[in-house]
Parts: C-alpha cells; sequence; structure tokens
C-alpha cells in the first residue's frame, strides 16, 4: 500500500478474513483510468498457491468498474524479508515462488 501510495495510486486494503462469494481483492488501486486488484498471500513455505477460484474473483471485481481503461490483475506473495508481485491475464491456477521475479511495478503499469 505504502510503495502503491508513493507511486501516486489511491490504494485500500479491503480486510475480509472468511471466504466470500463476492469478488473482492485484497488491495485494490486507482490512478487516472487505470485499476489494480491484488490477492495477496503470506506462505509460511517458499510458494504461494492462488486458486482458478480467487484469481477470477479478481477479474470478476475488474469488470465491475466500467469506467477504468487499463484494469490488472495482481498476486502478491510475502515472504519472510522478501515480496513477490506477479501480473497475470487470465484465471488459472498459480504458483508464486519466493525465488522467483516480480513481473509487476507501479510505477510502469499506469
Amino acid at each position: 500500500m505504502r510503495r502503491l501510495r508513493e507511486c501516486g495510486f489511491k490504494a485500500v486494503r479491503v480486510p475480509v478474513s472468511a471466504p466470500s462469494r463476492e469478488p473482492l481483492p485484497d488491495v485494490f488501486a486507482t490512478k487516472g483510468d487505470c485499476l489494480i486488484a491484488f490477492e495477496v498471500k503470506a506462505p509460511k513455505a517458499g510458494r504461494a498457491y492462488f486458486r482458478k477460484e480467487q484469481v477470477e474473483k479478481l477479474f470478476k471485481f475488474l469488470g465491475l468498474f466500467t469506467p477504468y481503461q487499463r484494469k490488472f490483475a495482481v498476486l502478491g506473495a510475502k515472504f519472510p524479508y522478501r515480496w513477490v508481485f506477479k501480473l497475470v491475464e487470465r484465471p488459472d491456477n498459480y504458483v508464486v515462488r519466493r525465488d522467483e521475479k516480480s513481473n509487476f511495478n507501479p510505477e510502469h503499469i499506469c
């Protein structure tokens, strides 16, 4: 959130601890005509698993906001002393590994 705000985004964390059928991301951010929805995990092991159903909710959330021209779904994994962010283009099952490089940078996205 801090990094997004430093890059000029308005960012909000949506604290939902229980599983929900509503398409709510963990964090969403806007800047101009850009909307980003994040699903975030803090795995204990060296990888985070994101089920297709979770990723579909990100895309459903993004679909609710038609005024935004650019929409992005991002998976985030908070490992000890390291964050990894993965920009995804379609609903599917994903794994984010501690040793992989992030392909999302808020400075370059919007």
